[in-house]
């Protein structure tokens, strides 16, 4: 079995005088990170007792060569989404057992209130501090399973812990690899938070795996990242649908001819953002699909191999099927529940035995996402199967009117569920965002769907917003939308 920090030993052998860091106006080579992961590795191993260790960092060099070392030192690295709520964070630093947690001066006051949670037996260290890894850069590896415990946001509740092993993310990572054909002549741009299953795969393991370059990004500015990408010749990235809607909008003259691979994910990418962003730029964004249960890449459009309004295909060594409520395959075109099967599915909630034993079915991971599979075997997401509207007997997919209303000139993001109603069990509702200098009522909307859509989808209700709920990683929270069956005016 290959370990993370085997494989990223064989990138730095390869690679160990190119550079594989860049941070602001700092270059780390491939072999400078190397030995700093050496030396925090051994800190790590010296003063962290237990096996388990969390990291409170923000994005930085730093925490890429944190995350490493803990690989290296032998322990389970926990990563910590800095937006949570305080509770949050104390749950799973309990739910973790975690014994370990390694931190800046940034996050100070958090960790005033998180280091009671540790007790005697427990360490805090400070990765900003001057000697926090001035030590020899030798340490003998030590190897434990599994790689990661990464807590989901609680969309559904309290955060659960997704185990993944080294070889479901080194699974991923290569299958990656494969599917996009990424070498070292490639350069990413890290835009997302490492905390994030979709950046530590898609911008952490993948890049270093295969010697390449990371230039980091501190925080989300359109006119700065499009000026990176035009000063480091970035040829890859990974980002979120409303990041690229922000910079198809954004204003300057930016050289983006060096990109080849904008990748999409983390939730369904609008047709209209897609064609806005390969307008502005000339280039096209290819849509993804994963889960943070799956590595988390399972489908990826590639060049070559693009179909716009799908997630592209099942990457090699994926499985991928289609199944009705009795766990069998449906017919080619038939919308199921999308399954996965592969060396990338997690081995379970971390204590949680009935939650994995109702998500994993003989090795199929259930997605809880709705779709279907054409005859060329791109996958389309129809939505949440939780989000599945039934309106007098019809089934009515939010995303189909998501994508409709989308269109509409005036519509900046829009999120569709149901309510009730008397008459027909349930029916849509919608919720917009209007364009920011830009007038629109329910009528205009109503009109726009029924020019669009079957009768029966036209949402009964419209409501304006100024925005719409999110969990720290930009996704729409649809569960804390108010369900009145009302329209509104915002």
């Amino acid at each position: 079995m290959a370990y993370l920090s085997e494989l990223f030993e064989e990138a730095v052998e390869a690679h160990r005088s190119s550079i594989a860091v860049i941070e602001e106006d700092r270059r780390y080579a491939f072999g400078e990170l190397s030995d700093e992961v050496n030396r925090i590795a051994a800190v790590i191993r010296e003063k962290v007792k237990g096996d388990t260790v969390g990291i409170l960092l923000l994005n930085s060099q730093k925490y890429v060569a944190v995350l490493l070392a803990v690989w290296k030192a032998g322990k389970t690295a926990v990563p910590l989404n800095y937006l949570l709520q305080p509770a949050d964070i104390g749950f799973i630093i309990k739910d973790s057992g975690m014994s370990g947690l390694i931190s800046s001066q940034f996050f100070a006051q958090s960790l005033a209130a998180l280091k009671p949670l540790f007790g005697d037996k427990g360490v805090i260290l400070m990765a900003d501090e001057p000697d926090f890894a001035a030590g020899p850069a030798t340490v003998d590896s030590a190897y434990r399973d599994p790689a990661l415990y990464l807590y989901t946001s609680g969309t559904t509740g309290r955060p659960k812990g997704v185990v993944l092993s080294h070889e479901n993310l080194a699974h991923n990572a290569q299958s990656c690899q494969r599917a996009g054909e990424f070498d070292s002549r490639d350069s990413f741009l890290c835009l997302l938070p490492f905390f994030h299953t979709y950046a530590i795969t898609g911008t952490i393991l993948l890049p270093l795996l295969n010697g390449c370059k990371m230039v980091l990004v501190d925080r989300f500015q359109p006119a700065k990242v499009l000026g990176l990408i035009q000063e480091h010749s970035i040829s890859v990235f990974l980002a979120i649908p409303s990041m690229y809607r922000v910079m198809a909008a954004s204003e300057g003259d930016f050289n983006v001819s060096s990109v080849r691979f904008p990748i999409s994910g983390g939730e369904p990418l609008p047709v209209a953002v897609a064609e806005a962003f390969e307008k502005r730029f000339g280039v096209p964004i290819f849509e993804g699909y994963g889960q943070t249960e799956a590595a988390p890449v399972v489908t990826l459009n590639v060049p070559g191999a693009r179909k716009v309004g799908t997630i592209g295909r099942a990457l090699p060594g994926v499985e991928v099927a289609i199944w009705n409520e009795q766990k069998e395959p449906v017919a080619l075109g038939e919308v199921g529940e999308i399954m996965v099967r592969g060396a990338n599915v997690m081995q379970g909630y971390h204590r949680l035995p009935e939650e994995t034993s109702k998500t994993i079915t003989n090795g199929w991971l259930h997605t809880g996402d709705l779709g279907r599979m054409d005859s060329d075997s791109f996958v389309s997401i129809t939505g949440r199967k939780k989000d599945l509207i039934i309106s007098a007997g019809e089934n009515i997919y939010p995303r189909e009117i998501e994508e409709v209303l989308a269109v509409h000139p005036k519509v900046k993001e829009v999120a569709v569920i149901g309510v009730k109603d008397e008459v027909r069990g349930e029916v849509p509702k919608a919720f917009v965002i209007v364009r920011e200098g830009m007038t629109l009522d329910d009528k205009e909307l109503r009109t726009f769907c029924r020019e669009n859509l079957a009768s029966y989808k036209v949402p009964k209700y419209f409501e304006l917003v100024a925005d719409l709920p999110r969990t720290p990683t930009g996704k729409v929270l649809k569960r804390l939308l108010p369900t009145e069956a009302r329209s509104a005016a915002g």
